[in-house]
């Protein structure tokens, strides 16, 4: 666990280390934490050298940034608020953008125009890399849950360089048609294992009990995709372990094991919900049958407090 508000956890493996990219917060606009072994984690540091020109610098909203290498670079995915585009209900629409380094946790320098956000009135977030052979991909999902308008993944090649978009937005099939998806689907992350692809997301209401992670088989890294289940794959557990709400999963192999990231609200000793996403990792692990399952920590947490300056 990262005992720290670190929402929307992503880790990837670089230059020898673990690295571990959240959402804003504590006026760090990305937030990036280090590991050689996914047990002690280095303090976030914030890893964007600066706000890109088409965000809204006063409410920027630097959501969910995921991180994928290209030759000698590394290129860095974010949701942020444009400063002049405004969604169905007013407010400022969130759209995906860039930034570039040479150095996997600092000195991201963005690029000052989104790379997606005019197709998509409602907006675009949760944007999630994946690189299949030769080729990569983008999954994102629309902020329909933002307007009373569904929730959809929608998946779109990237060239070779990692900063611009080839081909045509596929929607994958995936809505929130689910009875425990309540009124939206996000966070998509693709895998491919033994040759079958896996798309999990999380779903319900991120700041419920409810909120959980699920997983559907798709054909290919275009989709179309379904639901493997009516159940979520991981979800708040029956008996009180000192967090709820598991989501916003990423998945990294490292030294023969899988392993998913994911963050749950922390849990005061009152049973109050504390103001901290902390970051949990849990193995995940696959069936004879193909399915896989992730079995989480079950030991009761021992009680912290959201740091000062979260």
């Amino acid at each position: 666990m990262l005992r720290a508000n670190f929402p929307d956890p992503f880790l990837l493996e670089a230059e020898g280390r673990i690295y571990a990219y959240a959402t804003n917060s504590a006026g760090r606009r990305v937030q990036v934490s280090s590991s050689h072994d996914l047990q002690h984690w280095s303090p976030p540091t914030d890893g964007l050298a600066r706000l890109p020109a088409w965000v809204n610098q006063n409410k920027p909203d630097v959501w969910a940034p995921e991180v994928m290498r290209f030759d000698s670079y590394y290129v860095l995915y974010f949701s942020a608020r444009s400063a002049t585009l405004l969604r169905p209900d007013g407010i400022g629409r969130l759209c995906i953008g860039t930034a570039v380094s040479k150095q996997p946790d600092r000195e991201f320098v963005p690029n000052d125009t989104p790379l997606i956000c005019d197709e998509f009135a409602e907006g675009v977030i949760d944007v999630s890399p994946f690189r299949d052979g030769g080729r990569v991909y983008l999954y994102f999902k629309n902020d329909g849950n933002c307007c009373k308008l569904p929730t959809w993944i929608f998946a779109r090649e990237l060239d070779a360089t990692g900063l611009a978009m080839v081909g045509e937005t596929s929607r994958l099939g995936l809505s929130n048609d689910q009875p425990w998806e309540g009124h939206v689907i996000e966070a998509p992350t693709m895998l491919k294992h033994e040759g079958a692809y896996y798309l999990f997301y999380s779903a319900n209401a991120y700041d419920k009990p409810e909120y959980a992670v699920g997983y559907a088989r798709c054909d290919g890294p275009l989709g179309p995709c379904k639901d493997a289940s009516t159940q979520p794959l991981l979800a708040t557990p029956a008996q009180p372990v000192g967090w709820f709400g598991p989501g916003h999963q990423s998945i990294l192999s490292f030294q023969g094991r899988t392993v998913m990231a994911y963050h749950a609200w922390n849990v005061l000793p009152d049973g109050k919900k504390d103001r901290c996403r902390a970051m949990h990792i849990s193995e995940l692990k696959w069936a004879e049958s193909g399915e896989p399952f992730v079995a989480p920590d079950m030991s009761p947490a021992e009680p912290w407090r959201c740091p000062t300056g979260r």
